[in-house]
């Protein structure tokens, strides 16, 4: 199991074909609707046939077209999934055998369903990582996690995929995977809403957008090194764990004029207070920052 093609030639499935080949997998195809973008899919990939998505693929061997591999990783937005694989359900290929993964990490792997009954064997297959960009390098994947969901048959393929990657299985059941995503999506998106937020708040200080970058990335890369090497509850500093209450008060009445700094600062506040009450700051302390932030 060691061919392979994807489906949808945007950033992540160029990333994911184009590590799989530093890893000696063979791209078989790289099929999208756009043809500008498999093209450039494919330099990047540096294998595999361009082939136009249409629903109902043209037969293996037939019209110059080639076979799609072992497997068919499906990575295109979570709304076209469904549609995709319906689609490649009623192309003239046989699926026995093969193995077909989407990327999502919100939905089942039964929206493949329609080629499990032609013979596929399925499963979701997600990784814990964002892409920036098409060209990323292939070490992007190297110790992540990814949610891994399916037929039992598909799973195993999967982890040995993931191997191959050297990153790290996390089986998920279908119920959980809602949970799993919002908390994957908050942990890096609301990381980024986070710093334009106070990126703003430095702003209204009259300190420029690029020195605001400049100072607040050392302060952000400092804060996720202590927690990859202390943990969440004994990385965190600040006015709230020290249960300076003097501190967050002259905060707040800082951001009076700012709402929306002013609500994500409360709401974040909170959150560091019960991470600062399980850390062990005193009762006291706890009562007279849960006054004033829940007090706004």
């Amino acid at each position: 199991m060691k061919s392979f093609s994807i489906v949808g030639a945007g950033r992540l499935g160029t990333v994911l074909g184009a590590a799989l080949v530093r890893r000696g997998w063979t791209a078989a195809a790289i099929v999208d609707k756009d043809a500008l973008a498999a093209r450039e899919s494919r330099r990047i990939i540096g294998q595999g046939k361009v082939l136009p998505y249409r629903p109902g693929l043209s037969p293996e061997g037939r019209d110059g077209t080639v076979g799609l591999g072992d497997v068919i990783i499906i990575a295109v937005p979570d709304d076209a999934v469904g549609r995709v694989a319906a689609g490649l359900a009623r192309a003239g290929l046989s699926w026995a055998g093969r193995f077909v993964f989407h990327t999502s990490g919100l939905l089942p792997a039964r929206v493949l369903e329609p080629l499990r009954k032609r013979g596929a064997r399925i499963a979701s297959v997600h990784p814990v990582q964002s892409f920036p960009r098409k060209d990323a390098p292939a070490s992007i994947f190297r110790g992540i996690t990814w949610g891994v969901e399916g037929d039992p048959a598909a799973v195993a393929a999967a982890e040995e995929m993931v191997r191959s990657l050297r990153g790290n299985v996390l089986l998920l059941s279908e119920k959980d995977k809602p949970l799993y995503h919002a908390a994957c999506s908050l942990a890096s998106n609301a990381m980024i809403a986070l710093e334009w937020t106070a990126s703003v708040m430095l702003g209204a200080a009259g300190i420029g957008e690029k020195a605001a970058a400049g100072m607040l990335f050392p302060l952000v890369q400092g804060t996720l090194q202590n927690v990859n090497n202390l943990g969440l509850e004994k990385a965190l500093t600040g006015p709230i764990l020290r249960g300076d209450v003097a501190a967050v008060r002259k905060h707040l009445e800082a951001l009076r004029d700012d709402p929306h700094a002013r609500g994500v600062y409360l709401v974040m506040g909170k959150q560091i207070l019960r991470l600062a009450e399980k850390s062990g700051l005193p009762a006291g302390r706890v009562t007279a920052l849960k006054r004033l932030l829940e007090g706004g």
